[in-house]
């Protein structure tokens, strides 16, 4: 699962905010534009409820700000919306 939230109020440099649950855990990554480019931080939760709560309690983001988008599929970029591709160097 994937969604994101365009903050109402800018938090320091946080403009939007995008929730990734994987198979190892859930990450919510942070951007300082609106824009569909890669974040700038990121932090990792065990639980989606975790996370939903980071995102509630320090950045003020409500249940309605959420909108759903697809996952990333193999070998995209996680924390892009649309499709880049991650070099594999091996």
């Amino acid at each position: 699962m994937r969604m994101y939230a365009l903050l109402t109020e800018p938090i320091g440099k946080i403009r939007k905010v995008m929730i990734y649950e994987s198979k190892n855990g859930v990450y919510v990554f942070l951007f300082d534009s609106h824009e569909d480019k890669g974040c700038y931080a990121d932090h990792w939760f065990v639980e989606i409820e975790d996370a939903m709560d980071y995102c509630m309690e320090e950045l003020n983001i409500n249940e309605s700000q959420w909108v759903c988008i697809n996952d990333p599929q193999d070998g995209d970029q996680h924390d892009i919306i649309g499709t880049i591709r991650i070099n594999n160097l091996n």
